[in-house]
């Protein structure tokens, strides 16, 4: 018997990418970009588990999971959220994900390889017991940066894919590099990008790619971004 899943993040790139992984498993896959399609896909389908980001544009994604418990008790939650963020503010958002019985605490950007591992450890665990976390706060450590970051003021091109509406497309960009080390840089851009996306640049920095790892609005039309290469 076939499980079904339903994943909800905001992010596109990233539903598409869990959507065709998870299909070339078995799994029956759907998706939802906000909490409001995701408790309307719940009330049809009673799902064996839910893939979780926790900042959704419209509710919390731990909120949206009391709701999850409350329509599907035997539906069981993974949490995944940007690993940028503060260490505090993280290691509060795991405690309240253990709280409210998630098998599972994903950290983004992950390895897409990964996935099917933890769906499967999840979905053949004990319903009494969880699978375990991916990120646990009382034993984790702050991380600094070992590689520091020189002063940049320099214009690079970086390219991306988008998916609109079902269709995939490249996209061309230009940024400002703010500052730059061997292992990732920070840039400007008017293009507003998404944690773990996924970006790759030009011959200035010898064509490499990277992941978005924060990002941020600095004003009405300017996104500052953190990118780690791959």
């Amino acid at each position: 018997m076939k499980n079904y899943i339903l994943v909800v993040d905001d992010d596109q790139l990233i539903l598409y990418a869990l959507a065709k992984i998870l299909k070339s498993e078995g799994y029956e896959v759907m998706t939802a970009a906000t909490a409001t399609e995701a408790i309307e896909k719940i009330s049809y389908c009673p799902y064996d588990l839910c893939l979780l980001d926790v900042h959704l544009p419209d509710l919390n994604g731990l909120e949206l999971m009391d709701i999850i418990r409350d329509m599907c008790p035997k539906t069981k939650v993974v949490i995944m959220t940007a690993s940028y963020v503060d260490f505090d503010e993280l290691s509060e958002i795991n405690s309240k994900a253990i709280a409210n019985g998630a098998s599972q605490f994903i950290p983004k950007p992950f390895n897409l390889c990964d996935i099917s591992e933890v769906v499967q450890q999840v979905l053949t665990a004990d319903d009494n017991l969880h699978a375990g976390f991916s990120f646990n706060g009382s034993e984790s450590k702050k991380r600094s940066r070992k590689k520091p970051r020189k002063p940049c003021n320099e214009n690079i091109v970086f390219q991306m894919s988008v998916v609109d509406g079902g269709d995939y497309s490249r996209k061309f960009l230009e940024a400002e590099v703010v500052n730059i080390s061997d292992s990732g840089l920070a840039l400007m851009t008017r293009y507003p990008l998404k944690e773990s996306q996924v970006i790759s640049f030009d011959g200035k920095v010898d064509n490499r790619s990277g992941v978005v790892v924060w990002s941020k609005m600095i004003d009405e039309e300017n996104c500052r971004a953190g990118i780690r290469f791959a």
